[in-house]
């Protein structure tokens, strides 16, 4: 039996992509694994045995905690290590030249368009600091065995180095076949609730598709980005006077977001065109697609490729409030539209965007690796 030790530092222990796909893929296919991640609010599950640190609360920390990391990873003694954050790759490196031990660097974003991206960093540093990680990529990937990446476009960025391109497609067993008891008036708004990801735009467009369809509901699922956007968007709502058809609820474990998408019958997707987002496909619009939600999605090529392949969806301009709505109202006021391109949508799921396609590929690139 090998063992693989799954490492992250800012990603919560129960996360969908870290724990429930990769980690369980593993312990099924016979591989020891252990997790050290942040220590969780609430446990979650027992399926795989977590090593825990406190959560860094600064970007300072995050740097600083690495070597405790390192120290915590070398003494679980496997026999593969696979992390997930960027200032991980020290940690990957140490490995790598002081153990000898296959590393796996697990790319979730394009992060020199990321830090672009951020709001959070000042405009000054954005340029310095994404040419920094650029080159400490460069120099830490010449040592690391393999990378893992989503999209053809982030993974143009490691066509010289060992790379295997995997999707963050939902499990099955979360979205099981069978009918679903939709309620044809709920849109559903899955994940993070930040300002560059839409959401102004979106409760606008939404509070003119009310007008036209005043039994319109819309459900955020997801934290919000800080104190301050939460009030933003609340004081936006009561402006608009759509305070009876918005809701909120905030993060709920993984197992539990398949009850609340299934039960709506329409899926937002409405970020905005940041670097980012454009090379990058978000878990949520095939988790709308699992639960056979017809979906809206901003008008970028990823989402659009995905749109007409499965024909499930329609897209928007999502700096373009009234082309929200308009979108918005026409799947309301046409429920049997609606429920055919969720059909649609759950088909391509069924047959393509599912993790059943992508475990193969993990399960190969560890082989490979250990073999190496």
């Amino acid at each position: 039996m090998k063992k693989a030790c799954v490492i992250t530092s800012i990603h919560s222990p129960y996360d969908g992509r870290i724990y429930h796909k990769q980690c369980k893929s593993l312990k099924r296919a016979g591989y020891d694994v252990v997790l050290i991640a942040p220590e969780p609010e609430v446990q979650e599950s027992e399926d795989i045995p977590l090593i825990t640190f406190k959560r860094p609360s600064s970007i300072k920390e995050r740097i600083l905690s690495t070597f405790h990391l390192y120290k915590l990873a070398k003494n679980t003694n496997a026999d593969i290590y696979h992390f997930h954050d960027p200032e991980l790759m020290i940690v990957g490196v140490m490995i790598e030249m002081v153990l000898k031990k296959p590393v796996i660097y697990d790319v979730h974003e394009h992060y020199p368009n990321t830090i672009m991206g951020r709001e959070y960093i000042p405009s000054v540093i954005k340029v310095p600091m994404k040419f920094a990680y650029i080159a400490v990529e460069k120099m830490a990937l010449m040592k690391i065995s393999g990378v893992i990446y989503t999209t053809e476009e982030i993974g143009r960025r490691y066509s010289s180095y060992n790379g295997c391109k995997i999707e963050n497609y939902p499990l099955k067993q979360m979205f099981p076949e069978g009918k679903r008891e939709k309620d044809p008036n709920q849109l559903i708004y899955l994940g993070g609730i930040t300002k560059i990801r839409g959401v102004l735009e979106l409760v606008d467009g939404f509070s003119q598709a009310v007008g036209n369809a005043p039994q319109a509901k819309l459900l955020f699922l997801g934290s919000f980005e800080s104190d301050a956007f939460k009030e933003e968007v609340f004081n936006l709502i009561k402006e608009k006077g759509i305070e009876e058809n918005v809701s909120f609820i905030s993060r709920v474990p993984y197992e539990q977001i398949s009850s609340y998408v299934n039960r709506s019958s329409i899926g937002i997707l409405p970020y905005l065109p940041y670097p980012n987002h454009l090379v990058a496909l978000p878990n949520k619009l095939f988790e709308y697609m699992a639960a056979s939600n017809a979906i809206i999605a901003s008008d970028f090529p990823h989402y659009r490729k995905v749109m007409e392949d499965s024909k499930g969806g329609l897209v928007i301009n999502p700096e373009d409030s009234r082309d929200i709505s308009e979108k918005i109202t026409q799947l309301l006021n046409q429920p049997n539209e609606t429920a055919q391109l969720g059909d649609n949508a759950r088909k391509a799921f069924e047959n393509k965007y599912n993790w059943s396609c992508e475990e193969k590929k993990l399960l190969e690139f560890y082989h490979t690796l250990l073999r190496r």
